[in-house]
């Protein structure tokens, strides 16, 4: 990426540029993601109760967004996946 203010290259992952000290505007949009959600994460879960399936893939897709989001939603995902695999066990046992 090249600086705005000098046109130097400069890392795409700057905050600042090294050679003129200016913001780069990456600082804004790593706070944005931080400050998101995993929303995947949280309906995983709660289909899981209902549809395994439903819990499986929100479940899953949760997980691969938390390693984006410093973790966030992990520990729903996993929940959602181990609750979607036991429904789905008992269920087959009720059968």
């Amino acid at each position: 990426m090249f600086c705005k203010n000098c046109g130097q290259q400069i890392d795409d992952q700057a905050v600042i540029c090294p050679h003129c000290g200016v913001a780069t505007g990456n600082m804004q949009m790593q706070n944005r993601v931080q400050a998101q959600g995993n929303g995947m994460a949280i309906a995983g879960f709660v289909c899981s109760f209902f549809m395994p399936i439903l819990g499986w893939v929100f479940g899953g897709i949760g997980l691969s967004r938390a390693s984006k989001r410093n973790g966030k939603g992990k520990g729903f995902s996993i929940a959602a996946l181990t609750i979607a695999t036991v429904n789905f066990i008992l269920g087959l046992a009720l059968l």
